[in-house]
């Protein structure tokens, strides 16, 4: 096996706005609350990895930022807003290298202890998982997804499975986890720096009133399979994060234990 990889994660956080759809949070977390939660359970599912962190923090409060000043972080604060934070963190990627890995993360995502683990393990496996042995009586086999750029979603979003949303969708299986094509995702996603700068201007265009919808349509938008579309995304399942609105939590994953677990921990950090 190579060196490990290298993944640099770019955090944007705020926390004077509770939630920007003003969708409620679970289990009646308020906001700075929710980010230390958050942030911690992303920290320590990074561990045993080569990673960096660069918090993006958007008017925060000086709490918060003792919070994050008590990591090994790097934090860049400033007044953004939410489109221009957006613009802030393609900036940041576009002066890390092709062949490192960025995490874009909002600050509103908890993470399984194990959720990096088993990414990483995905992307080990994912020269043998790729491969395709075509059968004109199966289109799922004629996509290429060695030809295309490759995105993680870590969350498994609940309403995918609802009748008016449910779409058919290849699954791979790794060595510990299924993964599931997704064609849409949020601003918290997985991919190689080389993918951000080939897409830049998709993004930054994006970026304007933060629409996901825009490059998830462009990049992944599909009719079957993907054939024509330039990326693929994966989600896993079970999910590995859960996006922490009421209405779109990851199933299956008992996210109230993790957040009793994280809010001890977060309660005896000295900061």
């Amino acid at each position: 096996m190579g060196p490990k990889r290298k993944y640099n994660v770019i955090f944007r956080a705020c926390d004077i706005v509770n939630a920007v759809n003003k969708n409620p949070r679970p289990f009646n977390l308020e906001k700075g609350q929710l980010i230390k939660l958050c942030f911690l359970s992303l920290v320590e599912s990074l561990k045993d990895l080569d990673f960096k962190i660069i918090v993006l923090g958007d008017k925060l409060s000086e709490d918060m930022i003792a919070f994050f000043n008590s990591f090994e972080v790097e934090l860049r604060l400033g007044n953004f807003g939410n489109d221009a934070s957006i613009r802030e963190t393609l900036k940041i990627a576009s002066t890390i290298p092709d062949d490192e890995w960025i995490y874009f993360c909002e600050d509103d995502y908890l993470h399984a202890p194990h959720a990096f683990r088993i990414i990483d393990h995905f992307l080990n496996e994912r020269g043998s998982l790729f491969n395709q042995k075509k059968k004109l009586n199966n289109l799922s086999t004629l996509v290429n997804l060695k030809d295309k750029d490759l995105f993680i979603f870590p969350p498994d979003y609940s309403d995918r499975y609802e009748p008016g949303y449910r779409q058919h969708s290849l699954i791979l299986l790794s060595s510990d986890c299924h993964w599931r094509q997704v064609n849409s995702v949020t601003f918290t996603f997985l991919t190689k720096s080389s993918t951000i700068k080939k897409h830049f201007s998709l993004f930054k265009k994006s970026s304007v009133k933060a629409r996901d919808r825009l490059f998830s349509r462009k990049l992944f938008g599909r009719i079957g399979f993907g054939f024509w579309t330039s990326s693929v995304c994966f989600s896993p399942i079970p999910g590995l994060s859960t996006h922490m609105h009421r209405d779109t939590m990851t199933p299956l994953v008992n996210w109230e234990k993790l957040v009793l677990e994280y809010s001890a921990k977060v309660e005896a950090l000295d900061y």
